[in-house]
């Protein structure tokens, strides 16, 4: 039987890689985006060189496909220093994308790759559900026109959902963990301080800004589920978008101080004592948007990635980063390994 042919758009990026990757096991997979593949995976993916701002070179990059990942994205800190370039790709090329899989009898639908920013960052109160609605103007300034981005996505993916007789879905991110996640998110910062025995520094301003978190595993088992579900004919024909909408983050907000602790922890129990980073606080002189207590306001419901999806058992953002410091241990032993034989 042939498999089914999945095109995960934006695929050489941190988490479209790490699905063509995990997606490759189960499907033909071809990555489509305008930078190269990160690594060799020799073979197992295909790989087409596409600018999704051309709209005829997206039509002719996805048009042997089954089902469209869109998980490309010009996000922060890029976004803020090109604006133009980040509404081209994050909001005209999510339209050609839409476009030609609606247009494609071929492709059976769309899940769109999404971000828990949508929901702001500050005044959080309640059960936050996939209904929760978007506040772009409660987030740091930085995260402004990223927010209202993922937004864009969002609305224009759900407008296609509900004309189309096709799936165009959702799944909304907590920020992903992970061990080649981007370099400059503050979890990777912390870890990679703390590995090397200096001073894990969260700023005063944000250090009780309660975040939502993933583990990359879940991730790419939640869009793997979905895309079975889309393929398979086994979603509900609901004309209501939110029905194809699922928010996938581990439901219990951590605050930047409590990452920062939580790092500081289990880089001292994976090296066994070995190496014992401290927290400096650092105050940049800017007033802070959040709280102490504002965690305890708020929780992630995460009923329809549990029921609709079946992910049965998340895991903790502690479990996530204890695997990502204890594999870039293993790495450091490795390289001081080979000096000693030198």
């Amino acid at each position: 039987m042939t498999k089914h042919k999945i095109g995960v758009v934006g695929g050489s990026g941190y988490i479209g890689f790490a699905l063509a990757k995990h997606l490759s096991k189960s499907f033909q997979v071809k990555v489509v985006d305008k930078n190269p593949l990160p690594e060799n995976v020799q073979g197992r993916i295909i790989f087409e060189r596409c600018d999704i701002r051309e709209f005829n070179e997206v039509k002719s990059s996805l048009s042997d496909v089954d089902l469209v990942i869109h998980a490309a994205i010009v996000q922060i800190p890029l976004i803020n220093e090109a604006k133009r370039l980040g509404y081209e790709v994050n909001v005209l090329g999510t339209q050609n994308l839409c476009k030609v899989a609606d247009k494609n009898p071929r492709i059976k639908g769309l899940i769109l790759i999404g971000s828990w920013h949508v929901f702001g960052e500050s005044g959080l109160k309640g059960v936050i559900n996939e209904e929760f609605g978007f506040r772009p103007d409660r987030v740091q300034e930085r995260a402004r026109l990223y927010a209202l981005c993922k937004i864009a996505q969002e609305t224009v993916v759900r407008v296609h959902d509900e004309f189309s007789e096709k799936v165009f879905g959702l799944v909304r991110l907590g920020t992903v963990l992970g061990d080649k996640m981007p370099e400059k998110t503050a979890a990777n910062l912390f870890i990679f301080k703390g590995l090397r025995g200096e001073a894990i520094t969260p700023y005063k301003d944000s250090m009780y800004r309660p975040m939502l978190y993933i583990d990359i595993g879940d991730v790419q088992k939640g869009v793997e589920l979905y895309a079975k579900k889309i393929l398979n004919g086994e979603t509900c024909n609901e004309t209501n978008s939110l029905h194809h909408i699922v928010n996938l983050c581990w439901p219990e907000p951590v605050t930047i101080f409590e990452l920062a602790e939580m790092v500081r922890d289990l880089v001292i129990k994976c090296s066994n004592g070995k190496i014992k980073p401290e927290i400096k606080v650092v105050d940049t002189g800017q007033s802070s948007f959040f709280v102490a207590g504002d965690k305890k306001l708020m929780k992630v419901d995460i009923t329809k990635a549990k029921g609709f999806l079946g992910l049965k058992n998340l895991v903790s953002p502690n479990m996530s980063l204890e695997r990502v410091i204890r594999k870039r241990i293993s790495k450091m032993n490795l390289v001081e390994n080979d000096s000693n034989k030198t």
